[in-house]
């Protein structure tokens, strides 16, 4: 996995560790590393580490999907209720398993640290 698709989970990891921890929001694409990174003009994000790993665009057959469709104003902000909580935490169980793995340990940053 080159660096940037590294860095964009990461920065996915946690944006929704702090959407669990009640202390960040979500705003779709609009506050997505992995969107910024991977996200083009022509409507595609076929290059996506998510997209390649499920085989689905804008995340769909992700936990994601579920969290987007329990806000049916369209506007997808905090886990404010139990529900939400766990579809939050499901997400963030998604992404940390995208993480390469090295010798069993999901490796987390670029500079040499780990976390298990």
């Amino acid at each position: 996995m080159n660096k940037r698709a590294l860095d964009a989970i990461n920065g996915s990891i946690a944006k929704w560790e702090a959407i669990v921890a009640g202390t960040g929001e979500d705003r779709g694409e609009g506050n997505c590393p992995l969107c910024h990174a991977f996200y083009s003009l022509d409507d595609s994000c076929d290059r996506c580490p998510i997209a390649k790993k499920v085989g689905d665009s804008f995340c769909e057959s992700t936990p994601y999907t579920k969290w987007r469709r329990s806000f049916p104003d369209g506007k997808r902000l905090k886990a404010n209720t139990p529900i939400r909580i766990e579809l939050a935490k499901k997400e963030l169980a998604f992404l940390k398993r995208l993480l390469p793995k090295e010798k069993g340990i999901a490796i987390r940053g670029t500079r040499g640290k780990v976390n298990t």
